[in-house]
């Protein structure tokens, strides 16, 4: 590998050296923790080197965090320069395409601040942590790419609703220059309520990401509606349309989580019905009072 990553070509079962050369610059000992990931795509459409997504893609048959020895924490004095092995072990079935990765390094402390590890008193602290990708590969044989559309559902980003439609990339290999295209409608109306368009994606080798569709501060509203979605990488094309669902006990809650919308009590509103609910009141006393008098009035001169 170079600098900033290993790209490997080994045969089935074969055992590889990852070499890394550590240098602590400050006169402080530091402690190093180097920690084996499997890349996958990010909401934004990043691959993501140096974290583990939260669910794995069920097409990824070989995670390249179990294929990648995980050193003890490390060691370094002040001003000391150390080089660290990590064995890589290949499958022992051969495989088509990439399995891609990263190997995070970063300090660790001991204290009681910051991300617990496994081990007690153990802290990791986020001061710097520098990312190698890995990737590596039976044969240089090359893969052509192809995406699915899983699923279209309403849910929200950073506290904040869209529509998220959740992109697969089934393939072993990387899909680059990725740009989508979506729109959502009403089921049998035309207006278009919501759209989103992003360029300049990648999508990891048997990842998927959910796209999203914001509803730019609006609020989610009962009903079905239909996505229509096209993505485009090099000469390839895709094309879905699909239904979806947003029931109302859905929409409501999720409009009560995002922070853009005021879901806090009216009280202009409560003040206005209050005051409209008193003048009527007023209004029907009065035009009783004045009907019970002309009745009285009456029964007077009847007399």
């Amino acid at each position: 590998g170079n600098d900033r990553y290993f790209q490997l070509t080994l045969p089935p079962d074969a055992t590889e050296k990852l070499t890394l050369k550590l240098q602590n610059a400050n006169a402080e000992a530091k402690k190093i923790k180097i920690t084996p990931h499997t890349a996958y795509t990010n909401v934004m459409g990043v691959v993501e080197y140096g974290q583990d997504a939260e669910q794995a893609d069920p097409t990824l048959q070989h995670s390249l965090d179990e294929l990648i020895e995980q050193p003890e924490i490390i060691e370094l004095g002040g001003n000391e320069t150390k080089t660290v092995t990590l064995d890589l072990k290949m499958p022992k079935e051969a495989f088509e395409g990439f399995l891609a990765g990263g190997l995070r390094i970063e300090e660790v402390k001991e204290d009681t601040t910051g991300e617990t590890s496994d081990e007690e008193g153990v802290a990791i602290q986020n001061e710097f942590a520098y990312i190698i990708g890995v990737v590596v590969s039976n044969n240089q044989e090359a893969v052509q790419p192809d995406l699915d559309l899983l699923d279209v559902f309403a849910d929200q980003l950073n506290y904040r609703n869209v529509i998220s439609a959740n992109l697969q990339n089934f393939t072993p290999t990387f899909v680059n220059r990725l740009a989508v295209e979506a729109t959502v409608q009403r089921v049998g109306e035309e207006d278009i309520l919501y759209r989103a368009n992003q360029e300049q994606m990648q999508m990891a080798p048997n990842s998927n990401f959910n796209f999203p569709i914001s509803l730019e501060g609006d609020r989610f509203r009962s009903g079905d509606y239909v996505l229509k979605m096209t993505a485009r990488s090099g000469e390839e094309e895709w094309e879905w349309e699909r239904k979806f669902t947003i029931d109302a006990d859905e929409a409501r809650a999720l409009n009560q989580a995002d922070v853009t919308i005021d879901t806090s009590i009216n009280w202009w509103m409560i003040g206005s019905i209050m005051l409209l609910v008193l003048l009527l009141g007023i209004i029907l006393y009065l035009f009783f009072h004045k009907r019970k008098k002309e009745q009285s009035n009456k029964s007077n001169e009847k007399e």
